[in-house]
């Protein structure tokens, strides 16, 4: 059991708090227990921290709490690129998601630097309300960080396969709503001369007012470009949404990719899982190729036939018997809803059932929601972490979906402002060490979001071409057989 001075110390060195303030609070919670869980748990009641603060603090840790004229409050997520950290900017208290790439990434990985600032420099070309967009991005060290809108809501794939309340698939004039303002961004990304490449239900966030946004431009690529992920012959993106061309060679895709995967993603929405459903990586390749996935209206009997084609005509396996541009996709959408009666969370479900929370105060509820009962301590005497679940969707690497926005890596140091200087496996954030925890998180769980690097599928192809090339010599070694 975390005793108090210990906790206290920890507080005071973190910077969280003054001196003069836990002065205060302690004086009025005397007489205390010699157990630091009490005291941790009126601190965050009070709103003075959040419950990943005050876990951090009951497990020794002094420093990780800001990263420069940021202060973290809680992680949104992780995943191989880092981890995303809801944050407070100090100058104006505006909320943020902040992405840091592991500082050992960062000196490992030069690849993976160039892709994190590349992601900033495109994503700043886009200023549109339907794609998240780019603040700030700075380094302190080792560790380099991008700032980003917050984007409170849920994922699509969240909202559709019901992870936080319940619901399912959408209604066609539900889907059609989202997807004309997915669209509208799509279309102003690719006016800015970018195609995304990894368009899919994690990679898109409803807001509480009915909204959609597009995350993550870590794939993507100007139009014409050579270099960084779009090498002749490799294989970027998602395969459950990626368009056959892309899946043959990522330097193919051009924007009629990305209708095909939102039409994908549309299909998934509409049908509660993915075109191609199941079956190893070269089954996917082959059915995205060769095969019709099946139709949507013997699946959703609700969907007209003539909403089924427009989601048919988007992913057509020709990029020439697609819609042209998002602009045309998003026409014939149009047609199926009335943008002027949107309402927050419309649908088959009208307001909170669908489970939105409304954009959170200075700190929301989730934020102090404790829950402390003997029943949650560990044998190591701490309380177990309930507060985070992983969703892991077929052959997608993972998605671990994100209900508020995006991804990032602890800051470490001796100091509470000093950017990461111990490997970050020593973190115990990074590690899978148990940690002592006040009572589930009950933080949105972050997209992770695993991209596919040319060298993860290189063997792919190389596999494919070697299978085949057994299969010619084994004919051809049968009809000279067989002419003898």
């Amino acid at each position: 059991m975390p005793r108090l001075d210990p906790f206290i110390h920890c507080l005071l060195k973190s910077r969280l708090l003054g001196s003069e303030q836990v002065a205060r609070i302690r004086a009025e919670l005397e007489p205390l227990p010699d157990d630091a869980v009490p005291f941790a748990r009126a601190l965050v009641d009070r709103g003075l921290l959040t419950t990943y603060q005050a876990n951090k603090l009951l497990n020794g840790r002094t420093w990780g709490f800001f990263l420069g004229d940021y202060r973290i409050l809680k992680r949104l997520g992780a995943g191989g690129m880092g981890k995303v950290y809801l944050a407070r900017r100090e100058s104006d208290n505006r909320r943020v998601a902040i992405k840091v790439l592991p500082p050992k990434k960062a000196l490992e990985d030069e690849q993976a630097l160039r892709r994190f600032y590349r992601e900033m420099e495109l994503s700043r070309r886009v200023r549109h309300p339907n794609v998240t967009r780019t603040l700030e991005v700075g380094a302190l060290g080792d560790a380099h960080y991008m700032v980003m809108e917050y984007v409170p809501g849920d994922s699509l794939y969240n909202l559709v396969k019901g992870i936080h309340d319940g619901s399912g698939p959408l209604r066609f004039d539900e889907a059609a709503r989202y997807f004309v303002r997915v669209l509208s961004g799509l279309q102003a990304a690719h006016d800015a001369g970018l195609v995304h490449r990894d368009l899919k239900p994690s990679n898109l966030m409803v807001t509480p007012e009915g909204d959609a946004k597009i995350l993550d431009l870590g794939l993507a690529k100007s139009m014409g470009e050579e270099g960084i992920l779009t090498h002749p012959n490799s294989v970027v993106g998602t395969l459950d949404y990626a368009s056959p061309e892309q899946l043959a060679d990522a330097s193919r895709a051009d924007f009629r990719s990305d209708v095909y995967s939102t039409g994908c993603t549309l299909y998934f929405a509409l049908a509660g899982r993915p075109p191609f459903e199941g079956g190893d990586i070269v089954s996917k390749i082959f059915r995205h190729r060769m095969e019709d996935p099946d139709p949507l209206e013997k699946l959703c009997p609700d969907v007209p036939p003539a909403f089924a084609a427009i989601v048919r005509k988007a992913m057509a396996k020709q990029p020439e018997d697609r819609y042209q541009s998002a602009r045309e996709f998003r026409a014939d959408l149009l047609r199926w809803c009335d943008l002027g009666r949107i309402q927050p969370s419309s649908g088959r479900r009208a307001g909170p059932a669908r489970g939105f929370r409304p954009p959170p105060p200075e700190l929301d509820d989730d934020d102090i929601r404790l829950d402390l009962d003997p029943s949650q301590f560990s044998s190591l005497g701490g309380l177990r972490d309930l507060g985070e679940a992983e969703i892991t969707a077929p052959l997608s690497r993972p998605p671990i979906e994100p209900r508020a926005a995006i991804i990032i890596q602890d800051d470490d140091g001796d100091e509470p402002d000093a950017p990461p200087a111990a490997d970050p496996d020593d973190d115990p954030e990074l590690s899978s060490e148990p940690e002592l925890r006040i009572g589930p998180e009950a933080s949105p769980i972050a997209h992770l979001i695993r991209h596919r690097s040319p060298s993860d599928d290189d063997w792919i192809i190389r596999a494919i071409f070697a299978t085949l090339a057994v299969v010619v010599i084994a004919i051809f070694l049968a009809l000279m057989v067989a002419n003898l």
